[in-house]
């Protein structure tokens, strides 16, 4: 008797559930041209954060106005008809909205209106597209110079001289990394990121797809992939750039494949570029979809992969435009009737990862391209077949698949850059592919190959020297970590390695309390364990010029 009306009363609240949260179809609305009202170009730290705008200063980019928010009074009229606006979307000026058909009319109706994205709905169209509720999802889907023991990852990235960088002390420090995938599900627990939970380098999180704060209740694809770039974990896993900051968004719905996806990959591609991310990586890609959506009006042909027709493309097209470093997984349909690379890996811009054997070899798994404009792809490959992945656990496993060759080339680039801060995105991607063991003779299977830093940094320094001025590349010295306890680190950048330098550290009260003369490596380590709680300037001059950076010791 008990157990009936307990499924009676658990009845009652689904149909009342199913009559006070009745769900509409979601659009992504696109209205006319913006106005410099609320914001001005002229400001752009106003809508930009100040390494958003710094990183399109170093590349010559403008601020124009697809940088500009939305305009809110567009917003604001949408909402008093009763439709909800889920998101804005500044990049195609525009919003993911859910509205009824009535509440659709009536926003076609407002002189604002351009139109709608794909002229179709991207969500709930006879019923609640499963996941996206704000709500819980599933766990299913998919700082030293001294010698590293890298464990089970070792020969992935002795493929690729990764221990080179990370000797000279370019370890990802300063470098923001964002990931878009489909959770990170004890990414809060595992051992091997504790060092990174520690230092705090987490910096934005965000779950586009449930919307319930949470990206470690998801899916572990993103876990797996993030281990092959932040892990440290002597002995058992160390990643590409394990001592860079990450922001981490979950954008890939775990109930199904969908347009939608597409379009919550945009939404975290803008907040990435607002937040100043210099790396996105993005092991997913679209091709066709499920269940509903599995049609001719949503499914992409291989025609749609010119790099400019999908959504997800073209929001990967903005995100390179605004000198984001964009890392992509090739595919993993190689041996599939498609075989060719999806999207947003079809776009010339983008950094497209195939996946190689231990060998260098081609892995079957890997899909091929070259897009449908004729631009080769992919770029470069890194090993997809057996590559050592961290697990749900905290230790080690073995991973295929594009998903885990493209994290380790985003963590590559990553530490290149930290060297050679004067390249733009396009020139690291450059310098990164004549690297590659097959520069000579690049494919539509591997591209120009497994890179190689030793080359790199040969390369960088070759074509792109000279730098620019001590002054200028004095600017590029990072001191960390700030407060300091034991000891600061300058990280310095790869064209001042070798110079004579002189090093010093005053108290506040003018003080000397260190110098000495040196010659410059890629982290000189000051020693501050002897100093009181205060604050300090440490003053490096190389030959006619001076840099004071300030830190505080606890």
């Amino acid at each position: 008797m008990k157990k009936t009306l307990l499924l009676t009363a658990f009845a009652f609240v689904i149909v009342q559930a199913a009559v006070f949260a009745q769900s509409y179809p979601r659009y992504l609305v696109l209205f006319k041209q913006k106005s410099e009202g609320t914001y001005s170009l002229d400001k752009p730290t106003e809508f930009l954060s100040p390494r958003a705008v710094d990183r399109r200063k170093k590349q010559n980019i403008p601020i124009t106005e697809n940088d500009l928010p939305v305009e809110q009074i567009h917003l604001s009229l949408i909402r008093q008809t009763g439709a909800k606006v889920i998101y804005p979307t500044r990049w195609f000026n525009g919003a993911l909205i859910e509205a009824s058909d009535a509440q659709l009319a009536q926003i076609k109706a407002m002189p604002f209106y351009k139109g709608i994205e794909l002229n179709l709905p991207v969500a709930n169209i006879t019923s609640k597209s499963p996941g996206i509720a704000r709500t819980a999802a599933t766990h299913q889907k998919l700082g030293t110079t001294a010698d590293i023991d890298y464990g089970k990852m070792n020969n992935q990235l002795a493929l690729m001289e990764v221990a080179d960088m990370h000797k000279k002390g370019f370890q990802g420090e300063n470098m923001l990394i964002a990931i878009l995938d489909n959770g990170f599900a004890n990414g809060d627990q595992v051992a091997y990121f504790k060092q990174l939970r520690e230092e705090k380098r987490i910096i934005d999180t965000h779950d586009f797809v449930a919307r319930d704060g949470n990206i470690y209740n998801d899916g572990f694809h993103g876990l797996s992939v993030m281990s092959t770039i932040a892990a440290y974990l002597p002995g058992t896993l160390v990643g590409t750039a394990f001592k860079a900051s990450f922001a981490l968004y979950v954008t890939e719905n775990n109930a199904g494949e969908s347009p939608y996806e597409e379009i919550t990959w945009l939404m975290a591609a803008e907040r990435a570029d607002s937040l100043g991310a210099d790396v996105i990586n993005s092991s997913l890609g679209y091709t066709t979809f499920e269940d509903e959506f599995d049609s001719p009006a949503y499914n992409h042909t291989y025609k749609d992969m010119d790099g400019k027709t999908t959504i997800v493309s073209r929001a990967a097209r903005y995100a390179t435009r605004k000198g984001i470093l964009v890392v992509n997984s090739a595919g993993n349909d190689g041996n599939d009737s498609w075989r060719y690379i999806g999207a947003p890996a079809d776009v010339d811009s983008v950094l497209t990862v195939g996946a190689t054997n231990y060998d260098r070899s081609y892995a079957s798994l890997s899909s091929v391209g070259p897009n449908s404009a004729g631009v080769r792809k992919p770029d470069v490959a890194a090993v997809g077949a057996g590559a050592t992945i961290g697990d749900l656990n905290g230790g080690a496993s073995s991973g295929y698949g594009t998903s885990f060759s493209a994290p380790q080339i985003a963590g590559v680039a990553a530490i290149l850059w930290q060297a050679f801060p004067n390249l733009t995105a396009q020139q690291v991607i450059y310098v990164l592919k004549k690297s590659g063991h097959l520069a000579a003779t690049p494919d539509n299977m591997l591209g120009y190959g497994v890179p190689n830093l030793i080359k790199a940094q040969e390369i960088a320094q070759n074509e792109f020297s000279p730098l620019g001025t001590e002054g200028e590349l004095l600017s590029s010295v990072i001191l960390s970590p700030n407060p300091a306890q034991d000891e600061v680190t300058l990280s310095v950048p790869q064209t001042l390695i070798g110079k004579a330098a002189h090093v010093s550290v005053y108290a506040a009260n003018g003080a000397t309390m260190h110098a000495t003369a040196t010659r410059l490596t890629g982290k000189h380590t000051i020693a501050t364990g002897q100093l009181a709680s205060g604050l300090y300037l440490v003053r490096l001059k190389v030959d006619n010029q001076e840099r004071t950076l300030k830190f505080i010791k606890r």
